[in-house]
């Protein structure tokens, strides 16, 4: 049975908290909101002429180096290869697009371990882990050199800048800080945003850090001689992101096939990659580029080094095991959160995983 069509409803009509989120999920009601990337040519479905379609929902903006694979995968071919055509759609984060694949408007998402965990663990939702894409944190907190923050215990005391409350970024804080006991309310928390120019309230002494994305803090970097970076992959396992779907749409036959190619195409766009990155991924960025504005585009050697860290961290357990779940990492992830307070124990996360349709890599 196809997938039913994802949907739009107006504005204001989702639950705007995850509270409100989780308790949607509980009791299986609610509409998600999708913000359709352009019409089917412009919105991803540059697998033109696939024989299946699939709805890809992406919880950042299309045009970001993080959808490196789905990109590459659109533009090189590899989705038509294997008979699919993939219509992107974009959701304001992920409670929305796990919202709309668990009510079968969507087929699949890429979530962080961290969502996902929270999601299943706390109201049970029915989510399924089909393999992990990236498997290192590529989140970075920015400091200064003025008080530089390099290790978890630098940490006790300070105040850092939040995109948002109670998402990812803060979530990672907590799990950093609960890596070196430090009490979470030890360290005071900030609205700032994803503004270009948080890092002059840095430099200003307002904020002490404040986070960000891997090409971002690249930028900064090259920008800011004063800028310090932490990666917290450093000292926590959490932080990968990994295709995810509904234990109810993958019961369905249909919906297997569909799986199994996209992760397969996947799997065939990263390798592409992996051996374009001794071309200084020239063919990656020409093609993605020919229909994509990546940001990070803009200036190639950023481009380049965040490309060769996203190369590290899908092949971390091996090139032949790209898009799969390291269970050992994903039972880490889920103890960390235990730890930290931010889910109940006594779960066997392992549970959540499927490799029955994981691609294969010659």
């Amino acid at each position: 049975m196809r997938e039913r069509r994802a949907v739009q409803v107006e504005k204001g009509a989702l639950p705007q908290s995850r509270r409100a989120f989780l308790g949607t999920v509980a009791l299986g009601i609610g509409a998600p909101l999708l913000a359709a990337c352009g019409d089917d040519s412009a919105a991803g479905g540059g697998s033109g002429g696939g024989s299946s379609e699939l709805t890809f929902l992406s919880v950042i903006p299309l045009a970001s180096i993080s959808n490196a694979p789905e990109l590459l995968a659109d533009t090189g071919g590899h989705f038509a290869k294997h008979g699919l055509n993939v219509k992107f759609q974009v959701t304001q984060g992920s409670p929305p697009a796990i919202q709309t694949v668990l009510a079968g408007s969507a087929l699949l998402t890429k979530l962080g371990d961290i969502e996902t965990i929270t999601a299943i663990s706390d109201k049970n939702a029915p989510l399924v882990n089909l393999g992990g894409v990236e498997k290192q944190g590529l989140l970075r907190f920015m400091s200064s050199r003025r008080k530089p923050l390099e290790k978890p215990e630098d940490f006790r005391g300070v105040t850092m800048g939040l995109p948002s409350t109670g998402g990812t970024s803060e979530k990672t804080l907590d799990l950093v800080l609960a890596s070196a006991g430090i009490p979470r309310d030890s360290v005071k928390r900030q609205v700032v945003g994803l503004a270009p120019g948080v890092f002059e309230l840095v430099k200003s002494g307002r904020i002490d850090g404040y986070i960000v994305s891997l090409d971002t803090s690249l930028s900064l970097l090259q920008q800011q001689p004063d800028a310090v970076a932490f990666a917290p992959s450093s000292v926590i396992a959490a932080g990968s992101q990994a295709y995810a779907t509904s234990k109810s749409q993958l019961a369905e036959a249909g919906n297997q096939d569909k799986v199994r190619k996209f992760l397969q195409a996947i799997a065939d766009a990263i390798t592409f990659m992996v051996d374009d990155e001794k071309n200084g991924f020239t063919e990656t960025l020409r093609l993605i580029g020919s229909k994509h504005d990546v940001p990070s585009f803009k200036d190639p050697g950023v481009a380049v080094e965040a490309l060769k860290l996203f190369v590290k961290s899908w092949t971390v357990d091996g090139a032949d095991k790209v898009v799969r779940t390291n269970p050992q990492t994903w039972r880490s992830t889920y103890d960390e959160m235990v730890k930290s307070g931010l889910v109940p124990a006594g779960k066997d996360p392992v549970q959540w995983l499927n490799a029955d349709y994981a691609p294969t890599v010659s």
